[in-house]
């Protein structure tokens, strides 16, 4: 059974979004995916290529895992460290994981210079993050109970009250349902459980899961 210690909140976009940016008549078309790993980012990135063939450049920047400790970024052509370097940046500081930044740039004829390249890329990226849903998923305990219609009502009081997930709720020849609780919910639900049945109902401990939050 997987560990919740080694489970961390985290939050990526919900979708893929997009801008578009024009400095000094070249243009700038921000693209961001979620993503899981760089064979995935690779596939998005093959795709971006295709959709903006003629385009001169297709700067990336990518963050990938539970502890963000996975990343990339290439400046496609781009003087070096003036694209993927500064975008990855960007990406750093949203705290965000799991995703894949394409920037692509159409050269309108004036050279931007180095800071101005840095400049641009670096707006791409901002804006293309204004323009995307954020969603947070937080790693929780998972139970299933099953108790007699006696005890519902104290134990759904509880519940609701502690701010416990209730799911598949089922009422039959007693009730089942699972329950879905921060780790530091976690003891204070089985001693209650405990109390309530004194000590004749034991609650299903299932694999943890991550559920999804409000987006931020």
């Amino acid at each position: 059974m997987a560990d919740l210690k080694t489970m961390r909140e985290y939050s990526t976009v919900e979708e893929p979004a997009f801008s578009e940016i024009v400095i000094k008549k070249s243009r700038f078309i921000g693209q961001i995916y979620p993503a899981k790993s760089f064979e995935e980012a690779g596939e998005l990135i093959l795709a971006s290529k295709k959709k903006y063939w003629d385009a001169g450049h297709g700067c990336t920047a990518m963050i990938f895992g539970l502890d963000r400790s996975l990343m990339r970024c290439s400046d496609a052509g781009e003087p070096q460290g003036t694209a993927g370097v500064p975008m990855l940046e960007v990406l750093k500081g949203s705290g965000l994981t799991n995703l894949l930044m394409i920037s692509t740039r159409y050269f309108g004829g004036t050279l931007l210079g180095t800071g101005g390249l840095v400049r641009a890329y670096t707006q791409s990226v901002q804006e293309t993050l204004k323009n995307a849903e954020i969603i947070t998923y937080r790693p929780v305990e998972v139970y299933r109970l099953v108790i007699p219609f006696r005890m519902l009502g104290k134990v759904d009081a509880y519940l609701k009250g502690e701010g416990i997930f209730i799911d598949d709720l089922d009422y039959a020849d007693n009730v089942s349902m699972t329950l879905r609780m921060r780790a530091e919910q976690e003891d204070k639900f089985l001693k209650m459980i405990a109390e309530v049945s004194a000590g004749k109902i034991i609650p299903e401990k299932r694999e943890p899961e991550f559920i999804r939050l409000t987006g931020k």
